[in-house]
């Protein structure tokens, strides 16, 4: 008997524990939202936008080789997109989101006044912007008895995928993270299959087909979350040094109800980074013969 009140009060040891670190991580990150009020970030926009097209969804392609070949006439926007435009969109829906979310975004200049900062200093450098078209299908079935209806119907998504370099102002030991985000939107197919009074089963749809005025608001809404991102992965890294280990949820916090919520992904997708001084050494080989 003795054993057995041993095991279930080790258990409700285990237990108290469990939820006592939620708890402290919460009230870590409920500490950040409410007094780290002073937060910097250095936002630098990139140098240009990648515009890519594919006549198939990304996963399906598997190595270059098996790359398909284009057909101009199914490209629908990335050859009207303005690089300035779209950038300039995504970075003013960011800022306004951070001002939101008590952020101070500095740009390219304000980065002397930036790098005279002390502490809660953090540079957001997006190294890669793309924006990727590509035909995907919307599936459809139906089942009349024995019988399967099948339709596939085409559709164009548009993605904005964005890398940042992060790093912390003033930590030399922090080192580099990249951090990848993805938002898209697309044709939307709404159909069933109707049966006429001849028998003959049709696919009857509507179709509401993207247009320009839907690109140029990816670029505002991929900015707003990325404003979000960037205080979510700020906040879940607070608790992540507070603690000296990873949340055990990722903590979202809501600006609109001003509560802060555990989610089941990531805003940011973190990419490791192999070493930099390995590859720098470790990769070269030497020449074959000397040169003068």
């Amino acid at each position: 008997m003795e054993n057995r009140t041993y095991k279930i009060s080790f258990l409700f040891l285990l237990m108290t524990a469990g939820l006592y670190s939620c708890a402290s991580s919460l009230n870590l990150a409920n500490r950040f939202v409410v007094d780290e009020t002073d937060i910097h970030v250095l936002v630098l926009p990139p140098s240009g936008l990648m515009k890519t097209f594919l006549p198939v969804h990304p996963d399906s392609i598997s190595v270059v080789e098996n790359f398909p070949d284009v057909d101009e006439s199914d490209i629908r926007f990335i050859n009207q997109v303005t690089d300035s435009i779209f950038i300039n969109m995504f970075m003013d829906a960011l800022e306004v989101q951070l001002e939101r979310l008590s952020v101070k975004m500095y740009g390219i200049d304000q980065m002397d006044a930036f790098f005279k900062l002390g502490e809660r200093a953090y540079i957001f450098f997006i190294a890669q912007m793309e924006v990727l078209e590509y035909i995907d299908e919307e599936l459809f079935v139906a089942r009349d008895g024995n019988i399967n209806y099948v339709r596939r119907e085409p559709v164009t998504v548009l993605e904005n995928n964005v890398w940042f370099e992060f790093m912390k102002l003033n930590d030399a030991d922090f080192g580099m993270e990249v951090l990848f985000s993805v938002h898209a939107t697309s044709d939307f197919v709404e159909g069933r299959f109707i049966r006429r009074s001849t028998g003959e089963v049709l696919f009857d749809a509507n179709r509401y087909l993207l247009t320009l005025d839907d690109l140029n608001e990816l670029a505002q809404f991929s900015g707003k979350q990325n404003a979000q991102n960037i205080f979510d992965y700020l906040l879940n890294l607070y608790v992540r040094e507070q603690t000296g280990r990873e949340p055990a949820v990722y903590y979202h916090y809501d600006v609109e109800e001003h509560v802060i919520r555990p989610q089941d992904q990531t805003g940011f997708i973190r990419i490791d980074v192999p070493d930099q001084t390995e590859i720098e050494f470790n990769d070269l080989e030497p020449a074959d013969e000397e040169v003068d």
